[in-house]
């Protein structure tokens, strides 16, 4: 994918399905930072990751043993945590499919998400308890504070169950939300809450969100209402449906923070809402097939949104592409119906220019052999930190005897170029 070859003009949000994922039942999906890659979590304990471009399966995990409840990837793209009903949280090495990690817990793990700069850290949220924040080099685990009001006055209810959980996008603060609608913002360093307010109606926080910048998240609360929060001053603005009242299964920022999108809970409909943030008016209802929705996603870069339907397929919205023929040659006419054309007279006729000297001089210089620049790599606006290493695909490795192995200087022509070159099979 060439970001630089992407048409400017194109629409912000999408319009129509261009695709389905189908393997197994998908119950959760997140991709990483650039897009390239999507983590799908099935019902049957794997996690099937999909390469995006191709629309093929790039590498599927496979370790937990009952529904996986949610994944997360690394700010680099190598690592990914997976939570699972079986009790188990799981860092699995993207490149080689491996566990490097598993996490034992006393109940069922709801959420889980990776330190945003820190692949080492990472928060957990299991069933009816409240959220851990572990480190796997050290193997300290600490369970965050939350205090409301409520809990000040009664020390008996300090096991008020949270609800939601989530990193900032600087990963230095946890943001917390429990069942009683309270907001707790903790330091990560610290672990000391450093503000907590409660959301008006006090309904359930069913999730919490961060746009791509940082400086709004967005709550999904059980009040059939989405509030969009400035960080600094945590002024907020609803979303909701002024019609129909529906409760919202999934919510989330657009790429660049202009929308806000949120699946409906109907177990009959697929409809995603998507609103102008900054206006609040419903620009567009995305209508899917007639079944609920379980989790959706915005591409981190461009304007694509994955959802997953309770019948277990992803689905990948797009925008509607209409083909341009005009853009090959910039002085013609693009026409909706044929239409007769009178040609004059001497309009194809080769005219020569009067200041050339000769018939074949202006095409010499038209022709003429320029320097081109094969060396110098155009910085992406879109990737704010395009010197990290990072993984952006996963290479295939032949694993079929049948198949040639690779000769020694194929293998040196490609060593050290990031290419993978597939070992020779077992004979």
């Amino acid at each position: 994918m060439n970001l630089e070859l992407l048409n400017p003009f194109e629409n912000e949000f999408p319009e129509v399905i261009e695709d389905c994922l189908e393997d197994g039942y998908a119950c959760c999906c997140s991709p990483n930072r650039r897009g390239t890659l999507l983590a799908v979590g099935c019902l049957d304990g794997r996690v099937v990751i999909w390469d995006f471009d191709t629309r093929g399966i790039a590498r599927v995990l496979k370790g937990h043993s009952h529904p996986i409840s949610s994944v997360s990837w690394s700010r680099d793209g190598r690592k990914l945590l997976s939570a699972s009903s079986d009790w188990t949280v799981k860092l699995w090495d993207v490149l080689s499919g491996n566990v490097d990690q598993t996490l034992q817990l006393e109940s069922a793990a709801l959420f889980c998400q990776i330190h945003p700069r820190d692949p080492n850290q990472y928060v957990v949220l299991p069933v009816m308890e409240r959220p851990l924040l572990g480190n796997w080099k050290t193997g300290e685990r600490t369970v965050l504070p939350h205090h409301t009001e409520e809990q000040k006055q009664d020390t008996k209810k300090q096991k008020m169950h949270v609800s939601a959980v989530s990193f900032n996008k600087k990963g230095d603060k946890i943001y917390t939300g429990d069942a009683k609608g309270f907001i707790t913002i903790i330091d990560t360093k610290t672990l000391e809450i450093e503000h907590s307010f409660r959301v008006s109606g006090g309904s359930t926080i069913k999730s919490i969100q961060f746009s791509k910048s940082g400086k709004d998240f967005l709550l999904n609360s059980a009040d059939r209402t989405l509030r969009a929060y400035d960080v600094d001053t945590l002024q907020h603005r609803e979303f909701q449906d002024a019609v129909n009242k529906i409760q919202w299964k999934q919510c989330c920022f657009s790429c660049d923070g202009d929308f806000i999108i949120g699946g409906s809970a109907q177990k009959a409909e697929h409809n995603i809402y998507i609103w102008n943030r900054a206006f609040g008016r419903l620009v567009k209802i995305l209508e899917g097939p007639k079944e609920g929705i379980l989790d959706l996603v915005w591409h981190p870069l461009r304007p694509i949104i994955a959802s997953i339907s309770t019948s277990g397929v992803v689905y990948i919205w797009a925008t509607n592409y209409t083909e341009n023929w005009s853009a090959f040659a910039p002085d013609f006419t693009e026409l909706q119906e044929n239409e007769e054309y009178e040609e004059r007279e001497d309009e194809f006729d080769i005219a020569e220019d009067e200041d050339d000297q000769g018939p074949g001089k202006k095409r010499k210089r038209v022709d003429e052999p320029g320097e081109v620049d094969i060396m110098t790599i155009d910085k992406v606006t879109a990737y704010s930190s395009g010197e990290e290493d990072e993984l952006w695909f996963i290479p295939i490795v032949f694993d079929d005897a049948s198949l040639p192995a690779p000769s020694p200087q194929a293998a040196a022509a490609y060593e050290g170029e990031g290419v993978a070159v597939p070992a020779p099979a077992p004979q």
